[in-house]
């Protein structure tokens, strides 16, 4: 057996020390470091990307030739108003694209913005709708996007880009045909020029990935632009485009809208076809629990209802191998958006329990009803049950964490690293079962209710039977929420967008009950949006409200750091109508954002 050496371990006792601690070390060292195996794939990615860059600003440096003056008109324009130059010769599709391309340059991949890009064919079709537009008799009325430049969630399927959802397996090859949302965006004259930043998978309401970066706030770095559409929302605050197209499963949407100061809409899922995205889960076509869906985001409200008549239009003529076949097309009537003979009567919902919103957010759904008031609408408090909202939030967890273990999502990633969003989830699902049962009694005993909603949904995996439940219980949810209405006799709803404003990087994986707002109405699939009301004061600029729901917790905190040094945010409030009621909603955000 071998034996230690006292005398020689005593005499050079320091050295041993440091020989454990350093071996000790390493061994920590190696076993924290996790390998990448797709580093090399972000380096091919962001070369090609460069390539891409160089040829646009060659373009740029030598084709445009406009005035700062006649870029600022462009670049602070809404759609009908664009239409309106190239009707009178004023610009061309080039000088429109080329200037908001020259502002993506400038800032997209600065602030995280920019994913993949589609530059050469982007101009090549400005230049053809220039030649297009030189004919006398061509109209441009029936095209709600010509030559509008567009950029899109990457999630979206469009020729010649990489769909990678933020994640290096999905970044080895670029798509070969246009999804139905590429299709009938081309049809109507948009450009599709650029793919933006979205969190890795699209799991969280802050933008940032490995393969493309952090998406920062256009007025606050140390603070996000939102999720998972936070790419979208910055672009558009900073002019980078004039319009785009997020998708949303629980405000993804609606969160970068209210955080960077713009409008969003989210309409009822069985308004648009759903395909014409890439999947985020292998078993995506089979969620019918989370109602996701996608729609515009714009600084105009104009641009919102120009590109769902283009996402409503000549869906008949596509390609059968890009339909559904079971989809129907509604027919969207964008005259009604602008109706402003139509008095509607309009509940308030000023709080959800589970986390008040902040001083701004419900001086803003002041502000709101003061509006529509004086544009002779009926507005009444909308205050029911508390229960049903933390029922189906229950809910967004169960079917999130329900595959016992987010094994789907660990199927994902391929052995990419996963961002530290989910360390909250992982930890939940992941545990020992004995651990789950003792953190869940000590999170009881601790009144910390918001975070023993995450540990009670990862406790198991669910079976056929407990989705069923799921199921039904929200489909009654449903069924209730719509009879309340019925009996209200009302046409919409208007509450905060959720608890605070633009959150700190790394803060949003500590407050998911915060998104609530606008969570509760995807999993009932009611029709809703964002709209810009106003912005932090300097009075504002702290969080200090009741917790209705638990104790104050991390959720909570969150909230409070989130307040200071808030002053001049963006603050926007939510409309909330029935089921395929798209114009309703559309029509009553204009009116409060007017």
């Amino acid at each position: 057996m071998f034996k230690i050496n006292r005398d020689l371990l005593s005499k050079n006792k320091y050295t041993a020390l440091s020989i454990v601690a350093s071996v000790g070390l390493l061994m920590l060292a190696f076993r924290k470091r996790k390998i990448n195996p797709f580093e090399s794939t972000y380096r091919r990615v962001a070369q090609e990307i460069q390539q891409k860059v160089l040829t646009a600003r060659y373009v740029i440096q030598t084709e445009l030739k406009l005035s700062n003056e006649d870029k600022t008109l462009i670049l602070n324009s809404s759609i009908p108003q664009i239409h309106k130059f190239y009707e009178s010769k004023k610009f061309t599709c080039l000088d429109v694209l080329l200037t908001f391309l020259e502002v993506s340059l400038e800032k997209g991949f600065k602030m995280g913005y920019l994913n993949d890009v589609n530059f050469e064919d982007a101009i090549q079709k400005a230049r053809q709708l220039d030649q297009e537009l030189k004919n006398t008799n061509y109209k441009i009325e029936n095209m709600p996007l010509f030559g509008i430049p567009i950029s899109v969630k990457d999630t979206f399927i469009v020729k010649g880009t990489y769909q990678a959802f933020g994640c290096g397996a999905y970044a080895q090859k670029r798509s070969e045909i246009d999804g139905i949302q590429g299709y009938l965006i081309n049809k109507s004259g948009g450009i599709i020029f650029a793919k933006t930043n979205l969190p890795q998978f699209g799991f969280s309401y802050e933008s940032w990935n490995y393969l493309f970066g952090r998406s920062i706030h256009p007025q606050d770095p140390q603070r996000t632009s939102g999720g998972s559409t936070g790419g979208e929302g910055g672009l558009l605050a900073v002019n980078g485009s004039p319009l785009g197209l997020g998708s949303d499963s629980g405000g993804s949407i609606r969160i970068p809208s209210h955080f960077c100061g713009l409008y969003g809409y989210k309409p009822s899922a069985k308004r648009l076809i759903m395909r014409g995205q890439a999947k985020g889960v292998p078993t995506w076509d089979g969620i019918r629990n989370i109602a996701s869906c996608y729609g515009p985001m714009a600084k105009h409200f104009p641009n919102l209802v120009n590109m769902m008549q283009a996402l409503t239009t000549n869906y008949e003529q596509a390609p059968i191998n890009i339909k559904d076949i079971n989809f129907v097309m509604k027919t969207f009537d964008e005259k009604e958006c602008y109706n402003n003979n139509k008095k509607y009567k309009i509940g308030v919902l000023r709080k959800i329990n589970l986390l008040l919103p902040c001083k701004a957010n419900q001086r803003a759904l002041d502000m709101a009803v003061e509006k529509l008031r004086a544009q002779g609408h009926t507005v009444i408090e909308f205050d029911i049950d508390q229960s049903i909202y933390e029922n189906v939030f229950q809910h967004v967890y169960d079917v999130m964490l329900g595959d016992g273990g987010m094994k789907g999502t660990y199927e994902l990633y391929k052995g990419e690293p996963w961002i530290t969003h989910f360390d909250n989830f992982k930890k939940a699902t992941q545990s020992c079962p004995l651990w789950k049962k003792i953190y869940q009694k000590w999170l009881k005993l601790q009144n910390r209710k918001r975070e023993l909603m995450i540990w009670k949904a990862g406790d198991h995996g669910l079976s056929y039977y407990e989705n069923l439940q799921i199921t039904t219980r929200l489909t009654a949810s449903q069924i209730q929420m719509i009879q309340i209405w019925h009996d209200l006799q009302l046409d919409a709803v208007i509450s905060p967008v959720t608890a605070g404003v633009a959150v700190k990087h790394n803060t949003a994986q500590h407050c998911f009950s915060g998104i609530c707002y606008t969570f509760f109405w995807n999993m009932i699939d009611f029709s809703c949006g964002s709209v810009p009301i106003t912005t932090v004061q300097e009075d504002e600029q702290y969080y200090n409200e009741e917790s209705l729901f638990g104790a104050k917790d991390i959720e909570y905190k969150v909230l409070e750091e989130t307040m200071k040094h808030s002053a001049g945010l963006p603050v926007g409030i939510q409309v909330i109508s029935k089921p395929l009621e798209d114009e309703v909603c559309l029509n009553i955000m204009r009116q409060c954002g007017q």
